[in-house]
């Protein structure tokens, strides 16, 4: 599975994958201040999660967007436009649920 959460207090956005359900993953970020799931894409092939992840690692690196903690987690303003159009628009043989914010 892939994600995408968001710190609305502190302006943050982190996406990241996890296998089985996603539900503890999120609690843990939640518990971090990342309550808000904007990407939550399930059932997917067996590397297109972590593709997705590495691609959007180099676009944002290409971009200059640079992480604010560890490889995944940005200011919102510029990641968030960036990641979300290209989790929008990756091939992932799968429906990406897009949580109402």
């Amino acid at each position: 599975m892939f994600y995408v959460v968001v710190d609305d207090v502190r302006g943050r956005i982190k996406f990241g994958i996890t296998s089985g359900d996603p539900r503890p993953r999120l609690r843990d970020h939640a518990r971090d201040g990342f309550e808000i799931v904007v990407r939550l894409l399930t059932g997917l092939p067996e590397t297109v999660a972590p593709d997705l992840e590495r691609k959007l690692i180099r676009m944002l690196t290409l971009a200059g967007v640079e992480p604010v903690r560890g490889r995944e987690y940005f200011d919102r303003c510029p990641a968030e436009t960036l990641i979300l159009d290209i989790v929008d628009h990756y091939p992932t043989s799968t429906a990406v649920e897009r949580p109402a914010r």
